[in-house]
């Protein structure tokens, strides 16, 4: 059976894409920053540690060429690499340096060293996102529709704005995508690669830690900590559950997936959705804001469309609803109060 490589594998979405790849007969080896961060991860898969089928290795940065040197020597039998992680910083002083050139250079580091010392590599998927293909001036636009083939149009430029946080990320996102395919184009590697754009990421985690939730799920938990009476800032978008997205990540090491763009976005939510689900759950009830349902359809006109019918058939994943990833992950928040 294969052998896989999980970058980040402490993060929300990359435990899952662990734990499915254990299910699907994997070894799996996942890239920790400190072994502290990897204590919840380690016991949520003792079984597969003590059984070597999960292994842990210290990658601090993944921007570092020859720390992933060091991991693509040590272990020769890598078959394939789940590169889930990408640094994050919403507070930087300067974008270009702090946020651009790192997402960049933290996809680059990982596609060299495998070209270099991974010869077993048959494929790469790289977790990107909605961000790099959304047109920014149009998200909003409920008549504007998006698929796997359009790009971002920002700029470098734009991209690094300072004091617009929301545009650098959206920007290390696109940049990084395109320096993954031009160095797939121009290097002419011995394995291929497939790009994940999920839309907001929703769902319960394996190892979640309540304290560090992921910007998707800090959405649904600004409802569960409201107050009743309270009215959430309504917001809009589009939701795939995390485990989707990992099923997804999976799926995408099929050869006749490589070198696709695939869009993850399963429905259109707002925030009334969130409130409305949440209500329905015994211990929320009459605690928390209901909003305003009438608003609803208003909430939802802010908001593009997401065409994915290339993406669904090309995955035939069955995608659950907003209704289970919301209830789900609420009452995980629920237990950990």
């Amino acid at each position: 059976m294969p052998t896989t490589l999980v970058t980040g594998a402490t993060g929300f979405l990359a435990g899952h894409c662990v734990d499915q790849l254990l299910k699907a007969g994997h070894t799996v080896i996942g890239t920790i920053r400190s072994p502290q961060k990897a204590e919840r991860l380690a016991e949520a898969f003792k079984n597969e540690v003590e059984s070597g089928k999960f292994e842990l290795e210290t990658l601090k940065d993944v921007q570092d060429e020859v720390e992933f040197q060091v991991i693509f020597e040590k272990h020769p039998e890598i078959d394939y690499i789940l590169h889930t992680a990408s640094p994050f910083n919403m507070k930087a002083e300067d974008p270009e340096k702090d946020m651009l050139q790192p997402a960049v250079k933290g996809t680059t580091a990982v596609l060299k060293m495998a070209k270099t010392h991974a010869p077993n590599v048959k494929k790469i998927v790289i977790t990107s996102s909605l961000a790099a293909i959304m047109d920014v001036s149009k998200y909003n636009d409920p008549t504007h529709t998006l698929t796997e083939k359009d790009w971002n149009p920002m700029t470098r430029e734009q991209a690094a704005e300072k004091g617009n946080p929301f545009a650098n990320y959206v920007g290390s996102k696109l940049y990084a995508e395109k320096a993954g395919l031009e160095f797939l184009n121009n290097e002419k590697p011995h394995f291929s690669i497939t790009w994940i754009n999920p839309s907001y990421i929703f769902g319960p985690g394996i190892a979640l830690d309540m304290s560090a939730l992921n910007t998707s799920n800090e959405l649904i938990a600004a409802v569960l900590q409201s107050k009743k009476g309270q009215n959430p800032e309504g917001s809009a978008g589009w939701f795939v559950d995390v485990r989707d997205c990992a099923e997804a990540h999976v799926i995408a090491l099929k050869p006749e997936l490589d070198r696709r763009r695939l869009l993850l976005g399963t429905s259109a939510f707002c925030t009334q959705d969130i409130e409305d689900i949440a209500n329905k759950i015994p211990q929320l009830e009459g605690n928390i804001a209901t909003g305003n349902p009438a608003n609803r359809d208003k909430e939802l006109k802010t908001v593009c469309q997401l065409d994915c019918s290339e993406t669904d058939k090309l995955l035939g994943i069955k995608w659950i609803p907003l209704q289970k990833s919301v209830t789900d992950f609420a009452e995980q928040w629920i237990k950990s109060q």
